[in-house]
């Protein structure tokens, strides 16, 4: 097998395997911190174990447009540096390799990372996102699942607050008190010995047994309101008004693909029109950060006149160059929210900094400084 394959085979091989430990242990910390949203609906509101593993994956492509390229970022700092102090990379430029062949295989592994990041952020992100907002609010609209905490007042809905002094065994609620103010001029107010919630055609209802309503009508005298006892032995309270499915429900910009956002659609504010287009342009330039991450690690482990003792300044600078653009593009983003004038900054600032550590890699000069080789000292 020629030289230049063997080198290239050899780089990609010591790549891989610390970018897949680095992005599986970037993963294993975000979907924790990610996951802990989520332990209560297990806990303390019967949410399934199967139906929570679902829910935090659908969140996984979202991450992973953050998580793969800071990733291949630490295998690229992680994999050089032991190369350049096993004098792996001497050996290498001695044989006749250029800085810009060693980048080679980085580069050539970040740009599949790109692509595939590319995959995530223009499919995968908006489907699996939308399929987290729809569960979400079906969770939130089953009451079988979402069940109320006991000793605390909950609003389930608005302008209903519930009551209950603790939740059975049996699923069945005990020691219950409701406020209803949905109709504003005539609230009411249920207490009840028992009851338990079900699931209606459409939406969820709540039993009450042995209890009694009590409404005050605000409209009969408003100096002196009428008072309205009913007991009841069952009475079943509508929670399904302020419900509705999720295919009515206002969708956000990331549940959506390129093509609509891009094209939005003409009933639609000024605002949301600026955050849709910034969104579409954010898909397109937040996977270059893969690519533009591993320039800047490379452009700082393969400068000229490495001297052992100042590499972790180097490595330092790259952190900090790779924050500082991370940085910049929120701020592009942001801006372009503000005026689409600003929409070709969000590209620049990805470009620019990849730019520069090209030129950097092929000059050997890490921050446009030159380092001079000492000569070696004459023998005898």
């Amino acid at each position: 097998m020629p030289p230049m394959k063997l080198y290239l085979r050899y780089l990609l091989r010591q790549l891989a395997l610390p970018a897949l430990v680095a992005t599986l242990a970037f993963s294993g910390a975000v979907w924790l911190s990610q996951s802990l949203r989520f332990v209560d609906l297990i806990v303390n509101k019967g949410l399934p174990v199967t139906t929570f593993l679902y829910l935090t994956a659908l969140l996984f492509p979202s991450l992973l447009l953050i998580i793969l390229p800071v990733a291949l970022f630490a295998a690229v700092l992680f994999v050089y540096h032991r190369l350049t102090q096993e004098s792996e990379l001497t050996v290498m430029k001695a044989v006749g390799l250029s800085n810009l062949q060693l980048a080679g295989p980085a580069v050539l592994l970040a740009s599949a990372v790109s692509l595939f990041c590319y995959t995530v952020s223009l499919y995968l992100m908006p489907l699996a996102f939308s399929s987290f907002r729809d569960l979400q609010y079906e969770i939130q609209r089953d009451f079988s699942h979402l069940l109320l905490q006991p000793g605390v007042f909950n609003t389930p809905l608005k302008d209903v607050t519930v009551y209950i002094r603790e939740h059975r065994r049996d699923g069945t609620l005990a020691g219950i008190l409701v406020h209803d103010e949905r109709q504003r001029r005539q609230p009411e107010t249920m207490m009840a010995e028992q009851g338990f919630l079900v699931q209606g055609e459409a939406g969820p209802l709540f039993v009450l047994e042995n209890g009694n309503r009590q409404e005050l009508d605000l409209d009969s005298d408003p100096e002196r309101p009428e008072l309205r006892i009913l007991h009841f032995d069952r009475y079943t309270l509508d929670l399904a008004a302020a419900a509705s499915p999720p295919d009515d429900r206002s969708r956000k910009p990331k549940e959506l693909f390129l093509g609509q956002l891009f094209n939005p659609g003409d009933e639609l504010s000024e605002q949301t029109r600026r955050e849709y287009l910034v969104e579409a342009h954010e898909r397109l330039t937040w996977p270059l950060n893969a690519l533009v991450f591993a320039l800047i690690g490379l452009a700082a482990l393969l400068a000229r006149g490495f001297d052992r003792r100042g590499q972790w300044k180097r490595t330092v600078g790259a952190v900090v160059a790779v924050v500082v653009v991370q940085a910049l593009s929120m701020a592009a983003g942001g801006l372009a929210e503000t005026s689409l004038r600003f929409v070709p900054l969000m590209y620049l600032v990805p470009l620019v900094p990849a730019l520069g550590a090209l030129l950097m890699i092929r000059s050997g000069s890490w921050l446009g400084f030159r380092a001079v080789t000492r000569p070696a000292p004459a023998a005898g």
